[in-house]
């Protein structure tokens, strides 16, 4: 069960979250696999990408940051995000941002 809450909920009714708080343990892939989010953890791209102006690493998620959730993604958007996620190399610990990420995101 996901007790997880957003951090808040767009005003369409659609009951699906804009935003998400990171709390500890979090990844882009865990939070995209969230049922309220993505519902597919292939699609952490997505979450990379709209949150460029914060995350310069897509490896490097901090506690407590709020994450912007898009939903306006078109089928191409989902589809190349989720071909980004198959292309990245598996997860390497490292502590901080990577001069070059491993592929164009």
């Amino acid at each position: 069960m996901d007790t997880t809450a957003p951090a808040s909920t767009s005003g369409s009714g659609s009951g699906k979250p804009t935003h998400y708080r990171v709390h500890r343990g979090d990844s882009l892939w865990r939070i995209a696999g969230k049922r309220k989010i993505y519902a597919n953890s292939f699609e952490w791209p997505l979450l990379f990408i709209a949150n460029r102006d914060q995350l310069q690493d897509p490896d490097l998620i901090n506690p407590g940051q709020v994450l912007k959730v898009r939903r306006d993604n078109g089928s191409d958007a989902v589809s190349e995000a989720i071909q980004k996620a198959k292309d990245t190399p598996r997860f390497a610990p490292h502590t901080g941002p990577r001069e070059k990420l491993p592929i164009d995101y």
